[in-house]
């Protein structure tokens, strides 16, 4: 029996993470939660229908993390890191891991490990969320039929409604706040717009353009030039765009971060009786065939942090069954049908446009 570990599993996200684990591996697992705090780690682990393992644990306490490692053959990180002492450590010990970590400050971190990760023969799999992580692997599965890209547009429509914790919220704003460079011009972010089609949706949906981490990953590891790519995102109610547009031209949005989690998870409520469907669309223009034609991949799912709990179980056990070595991104390992198959949720509809010229 696999022996699974979620690191910051008492997070909205963590929690979610945690159910999705026993769903895709059957329950055939030993599922191992940790936390710094003690009583909220033992109720969680109570709460769940079947015996689940609670570690106490916090970061920067090497010791007790080697310690709470032994044994175990996977592990899901869903909290924040400065460094990625847990990558190390997982390394050191032969042990897989995924990290749902979206910027990519981070990222280059954790790829520096790479050569310490091939030598132990362990593997180290980063970015395994909804966006980044299920995007990219719509990108590399939408360029497939084209021998040149001209312009790959990924956009993400987002609702207010969202599960995504003040964690989401805050590294949300981060990476929409950060400056823009199209054709070679610096500009504010969430400024620019276009019109983007959705799944299922009737009318095309205006989007703002972002710098997303994600860019650099793909641009890097799939040959793709980096001013044919670009990031857009919205929400799916004007009047909030309009708010994080004022909070960006004031500069407010920069105090966002310092704002205690429990005063802004009283502002940025969520409601369970609504939906809180999100989109997901990857268009590529560029040459098929000879001729100039535009493709497109486009998803929805009824939940974000959902979602990005779905993906990084599912790449969990794909990349254990694979063995995979190294330090990889989701589509270096793994194709975004297999990703989808193995999730086998219902609440996540996909659909391929046809090539148009």
């Amino acid at each position: 029996m696999k022996r699974i570990m979620v690191v910051g599993a008492s997070g909205v996200l963590g929690k979610f993470i945690c159910h999705e684990v026993l769903r895709l591996f059957n329950l055939e697992i030993q599922l191992i939660i940790t936390d710094y705090d003690k009583e909220r780690g033992k109720r969680l682990a109570d709460g769940f229908d079947r015996q689940v393992q609670f570690c106490h644990f916090f970061l920067g306490d090497n010791e007790r993390l080697n310690q709470v490692l032994a044994d175990v053959d996977g592990v899901v990180i869903a909290l924040k890191q400065e460094k990625p002492l847990i990558q190390k450590a997982c390394i050191e010990q032969g042990v897989l891991c995924v990290d749902v970590t979206p910027f990519y400050e981070f990222v280059d971190k954790v790829s520096n490990l790479n050569e310490e990760a091939e030598e132990a023969g362990s593997g180290s799999v980063v970015m395994t969320g909804f966006f980044p992580g299920l995007s990219a692997l719509m990108v590399k599965k939408a360029i497939e039929p084209f021998s040149k890209v001209t312009e790959i547009h990924i956009g993400l429509l987002q609702n207010v409604n969202a599960n995504v914790g003040t964690s989401g919220i805050k590294d949300m704003l981060k990476i929409i706040s950060e400056p823009v460079m199209m054709e070679r011009t610096r500009m504010r972010g969430f400024q620019m717009k276009r019109k983007m089609e959705f799944q299922s949706l009737k009318n095309a949906t205006e989007v703002r353009l972002i710098e997303h981490s994600e860019k650099k990953i793909i641009v890097q590891k799939l040959g793709l030039d980096a001013d044919s790519v670009h990031y857009w995102t919205s929400w799916n109610k004007r009047r909030f765009n309009l708010f994080i547009t004022l909070l960006i031209k004031s500069k407010l949005i920069s105090y966002i971060p310092m704002i205690d989690g429990k005063v802004l998870s009283k502002v940025v409520k969520h409601n369970p009786k609504k939906t809180e469907r999100a989109y997901l669309t990857v268009e590529v223009k560029g040459i098929v065939s000879g001729t100039e034609q535009v493709q497109s991949v486009r998803l929805s799912t009824e939940s974000d942090y959902r979602t990005t709990a779905m993906v990084a179980a599912a790449l969990l056990k794909i990349a254990l069954q694979k063995g995979v070595v190294g330090v990889v991104c989701p589509f270096e390992m793994a194709s975004l049908d297999e990703v989808l198959k193995e999730i086998n949720s219902k609440d996540i509809v996909i659909e391929e446009q046809p090539t148009i010229s």
